[in-house]
């Protein structure tokens, strides 16, 4: 993503390739790659387990301090002011007439000023037309999402990490700082607490779980020092194992897809931006396509029907997280090169957010442990321009490996 006037840049998006792969089977491994767990030819078997020791029980002194407030401004500095609303105490969310994945969110309007009520005063005043101080253009400014193109024509979104967060009977406080940064507390009707930091922009850097029983849990945190920018050339090769999941897929084949080790060398960590930002720093953890997604032209809302083709999914989704409530997954949504590139890659950003609120709003699976990013053409399995169904897709990855262990 691109700074906001005033801001430093942050990460941008490595150059994106065309990932080659093979025409997908319905609830199988793609041809030429072994079943999850399986080894590759000549490799000794490789447990199927997590290679992380992120939320593992240790004790509680051990754990990383939860910042309860953002840092105080420096002398002569005051908070940034937040809408009046959030100075007054909790905004509660308020069950809308219909779930909130069955709305189009990339169609709907008033989504700026939903920014604008939840912090990111900064990222709801930018218009249309608009000139970033990096040189970087505002070129749409659809639903609650702001695309960017490049002076070298590559786009990019803004959108709020935490619209997952705020479901039905949650309250939400939010403080601001002179940097553009925005914390974020939101406490559920059960009395988990969730804790984010924010850029100006919307991108989360860090947040951490505390449940009702009062046991923290780190799930990333990009304030620490950034491991090295990567060297693609110098990469492990991307996962053998990618899944399409469809109606008969078992919860076998996925949870084992899920935990499938990637092939970097033990210890080898990358920050959440490089996972987002970084293909081939995904290609590393294995994907599973969600087939029983199929979502109408210009739209992000997700049907009946299809919330219920995620429930075997879910079902493996928050069977992981029971057992690691530090599990982080990806949620990547993607679009073929038909129409404006902008409109695409804020749809495809639009379909993973709605995703991510099926699997958390129907299923329970903790919005917490998710993390949406929307690709729109950038990523296409047929790199040629038209209609192309099999571009039109939605990926999961247990991106948890990838990422530091929790605590100090």
């Amino acid at each position: 993503s691109a700074a906001l006037p005033g801001q430093s840049p942050p990460l941008l998006p490595a150059p994106q390739a065309p990932r080659p792969q093979g025409a997908p089977i319905t609830g199988q491994p793609l041809p030429g790659k072994p079943l999850p767990g399986q080894p590759l030819a000549g490799q000794s078997p490789q447990p199927v387990a997590p290679q992380s020791d992120r939320g593992r029980p240790r004790p509680e002194a051990a754990r990383g301090p939860v910042p309860q407030a953002l840092p105080s401004p420096g002398p002569g500095g005051t908070a940034r002011p937040l809408p009046l609303a959030v100075q007054q105490g909790a905004l509660r969310i308020e069950r809308p007439p219909v779930p909130r994945y069955s709305q189009n969110r990339f169609a709907r309007s008033g989504g700026l000023t939903d920014l604008e009520a939840f912090g990111l005063c900064a990222l709801a005043a930018v218009t249309l037309g608009a000139l970033l101080s990096n040189g970087n253009r505002v070129v749409s400014t659809r639903g609650d999402r702001v695309v960017y193109v490049t002076p070298q024509g590559d786009y990019g979104v803004y959108h709020d990490d935490d619209a997952i967060l705020r479901r039905p009977g949650a309250s939400v406080w939010s403080e601001g700082a002179p940097d553009g940064r925005v914390l974020t507390r939101i406490v559920e009707p059960d009395g988990t607490v969730i804790e984010t930091l924010r850029t100006a922009n919307g991108r989360v850097l860090r947040r951490t779980v505390t449940d009702p029983d009062g046991r923290r849990v780190v799930l990333f945190d990009d304030t620490a020092a950034a491991p090295p920018v990567p060297e693609i050339a110098q990469l492990p090769p991307q996962s053998p194992v990618d899944v399409v999941y469809g109606w008969q897929t078992t919860p076998d084949l996925l949870q084992a897809a899920f935990l499938t080790p990637p092939l970097s060398p033990p210890g080898r960590i990358f920050s959440l931006a490089q996972v987002r930002d970084i293909p081939q720093v995904r290609y590393l953890v294995p994907e599973v396509e969600v087939s029983t997604l199929d979502f109408a032209p210009g739209s992000s809302a997700v049907s009946a029907e299809q919330v219920q083709g995620l429930a075997t999914v879910a079902r493996v989704m928050n069977d992981l997280i029971a057992r690691n409530p530090a599990e982080v997954f990806l949620i990547e949504g993607h679009t073929d090169s038909t129409g404006d590139p902008a409109q695409n890659l804020a749809l495809s950003d639009a379909r993973a957010e709605a995703t991510a609120m099926a699997l958390s709003d129907a299923y329970g699976v903790p919005p917490q442990n998710l993390v949406t990013q929307g690709y729109g053409e950038t990523d296409l399995r047929n790199p040629t321009y038209g209609a192309d169904p099999v571009n039109r897709h939605t990926i999961l990855r247990r991106i948890t490996p990838l990422l530091p262990p929790v605590g100090p």
